[in-house]
């Protein structure tokens, strides 16, 4: 496994994680094996994807009335 900055992984590799998270039944331990990255900077790279794509649609994740 190799620590990284989320900066520092190739765009190549985090369409193959994008596409990874997006497949049923693939756990993230499953990615960490696939694309030699430690949890830490795969679930960087997706919050960061997130946060870029407001994902959420600009509603709130708890607390929903």
């Amino acid at each position: 496994m190799v620590k990284m900055m989320a900066s520092e992984v190739s765009d190549q590799v985090k369409k193959k994680i994008f596409k990874l998270i997006s497949t049923p039944g693939i756990e993230i331990e499953d990615i960490v094996k696939e694309v030699n990255l430690d949890n830490d900077t795969i679930m960087e790279i997706l919050s960061e994807e997130y946060l870029k794509n407001d994902l959420n649609h600009g509603r709130r994740i708890c607390c929903r009335f």
